[in-house]
């Protein structure tokens, strides 16, 4: 059986990668990495992820506001992207992360494309500022995931994420991380 590969943009970020989420049809190009480019190299860089799609009927400008645009809207960055194969038996995700840009190409009279830059999770690994204390005597996946913990990642499946917090304790289980989003705004609280 052939493997049949998807490339899917959470447009309405409700977690279903499905119907308007699917831009494997309209892909003209895709190509995307890991981490490491180049063999033997010491630190990996950021996954990324580079998109060409078709774009004639402007579905991907966010721009159009048109009501028969479907993604009117909705063509913003953060949104979860997720690329898989299934040969049959087996779902593979060779590639996760969120949206950076969107550039639809101003071309009015030719051939109407945009690109779409996604990247993966180092974009907030390498930002975060961690407030753990000194490890010792701890095994390299234990402090790997102290320090993932201290994360905060944006909200990619749904509106409301759990996350980081501890101030809510009495109200919640102990220890518990709260992190409440909405579309338009989010709040850490701890």
């Amino acid at each position: 059986m052939a493997t049949t590969w998807t490339i899917a943009i959470d447009w309405d970020r409700d977690g279903e990668f499905s119907g308007d989420d699917i831009v494997t049809d309209r892909a003209v190009w895709a190509n995307w990495f890991l981490g490491f480019r180049e063999p033997y190299m010491d630190i990996a860089q950021n996954a990324v992820l580079g998109l060409v799609l078709d774009n004639r009927d402007r579905r991907f400008s966010p721009e159009n506001e048109d009501a028969r645009n479907p993604l009117a809207g909705k063509i913003q960055p953060l949104r979860p992207v997720r690329v898989t194969s299934n040969d049959g038996a087996t779902t593979r995700t060779h590639w996760s992360g969120w949206v950076e840009s969107v550039h639809p190409a101003a071309n009015k009279y030719g051939e109407r494309l945009v690109k779409i830059l996604c990247t993966g999770a180092l974009q907030f690994l390498s930002s975060a500022q961690t407030k753990i204390e000194l490890q010792e005597k701890q095994r390299s996946d234990q402090i790997i995931a102290a320090l993932v913990n201290e994360v905060i990642f944006p909200p990619a499946l749904s509106d409301a994420w759990v996350g980081a917090d501890k101030m809510f304790n009495r109200f919640s289980n102990w220890g518990q991380k709260r992190f409440y989003s909405t579309n338009k705004c989010a709040i850490l609280i701890s």
